[in-house]
């Protein structure tokens, strides 16, 4: 490849400058986006008078996402494996499957090997598209008074009357008061690792980089 044979020809800055002057062009004559600054995809070592280059090769995406996932509790990980089920997989004949059976039909899904680059990257727009879109309610302070306010709504409408539809949701109402700030302070942390996780590895230049250090 023209890069290799750069890396050999030319000192490490030649090379930078060179490269990032470069517009790669597809078979019908458009061009593709500028590469991504080298320093963040190559790590050059001098060895003597040699020039050495290494591509570093991370984890993929998905395993990041997959070791974040298991991070979390056991209750966090269930409501995210659901949150998967219904809108990453669309249901796909798992909604009447267990919880675990949802985190498991996760971890294979982040898991799976062989996948090309693309395919990857996909996915991991995609898992972090839907989570997001999910969790903000859990994100927010705003989100978890609304949750309240609603939970209370409920138990006064049972509260006048105790045949009412509310009233059968009561229960559940009850529940979720009273974990609620324990499931608040979790999410908050969730939301602290998530975030941390998703400015890192899952940002547009992060997964540009990626997939060019796959490149070779």
């Amino acid at each position: 490849m023209a890069l290799k044979e750069l890396w050999r020809s030319r000192s490490p800055e030649e090379a930078k400058k060179i490269a990032e002057r470069w517009v790669l062009w597809d078979a019908e004559g458009r061009p593709w986006p500028r590469m991504p600054p080298l320093e963040n995809v190559v790590l050059f070592h001098r060895a003597g008078t040699a020039q050495v280059s290494v591509v570093n090769r991370p984890v993929t995406p998905l395993h990041a996402i997959r070791d974040w996932f298991e991070k979390q509790d056991e209750e966090v990980r269930c409501e995210i494996a659901g949150m998967a089920a219904l809108l990453v997989f669309e249901g796909d004949g798992l909604l009447d499957f267990s919880s675990r059976e949802w985190c498991d039909y996760l971890r294979r899904w982040l898991s799976e090997a062989g996948l090309p680059a693309h395919t990857i990257i996909g996915r991991a727009l995609t898992f972090r598209t839907c989570f997001e879109y999910f969790a903000e309610s859990r994100f927010t302070e705003s989100g978890w008074a609304r949750s309240e306010t609603a939970a209370l709504e409920v138990l006064e409408d049972a509260k006048r009357d105790p045949n009412s539809e509310a009233a059968r949701f009561a229960p559940i109402a009850e529940k979720m008061l009273d974990t609620l700030p324990a499931r608040k302070s979790r999410w908050i942390e969730v939301r602290k690792s998530w975030r941390a996780l998703a400015n890192s590895s899952l940002t547009a230049r992060a997964l540009r980089v990626w997939s060019a250090s796959q490149m070779r």
